[in-house]
């Protein structure tokens, strides 16, 4: 299920993002981190249940008014990449039914995968 951080999961994120390499450096981090700030931005955790630990994050924007522009797709180790990426878009385009997800260089190939199940 996607769950919207608080304000004070500020580590966290920032914890689930420098699981991507390009985000090790830390202005580069805290750069993205404040793109998720503005309006039409938007992250969530993703747990199985409620009790259960995050395994993954997902970062998407509005993009025109009917297309979820995803940009980030993140899975903690030890999480079965392919099933929680493929949870976490079934859960947003199920949230959003009337709106189309796609990605970008970096995630359309998730997106391609997980639409031919959905």
């Amino acid at each position: 299920m996607l769950v919207q951080p608080r304000p004070d999961d500020e580590k966290t994120i920032m914890g689930l993002f420098s699981l991507v390499p390009e985000l090790k450096d830390f202005n580069h981090l805290n750069q993205v981190m404040s793109d998720y700030e503005k309006e039409g931005h938007f992250l969530y955790f993703f747990q199985d249940e409620v009790q259960d630990p995050i395994t993954g994050l997902l970062g998407y924007e509005t993009y025109k008014e009917n297309i979820l522009l995803v940009r980030r797709i993140i899975v903690t180790p030890g999480s079965p990449k392919k099933a929680t990426q493929s949870q976490m878009l079934t859960d947003l385009q199920e949230q959003n039914p009337e709106k189309t997800l796609m990605g970008t260089l970096e995630t359309q190939t998730a997106i391609d995968k997980w639409r031919k199940h959905y």
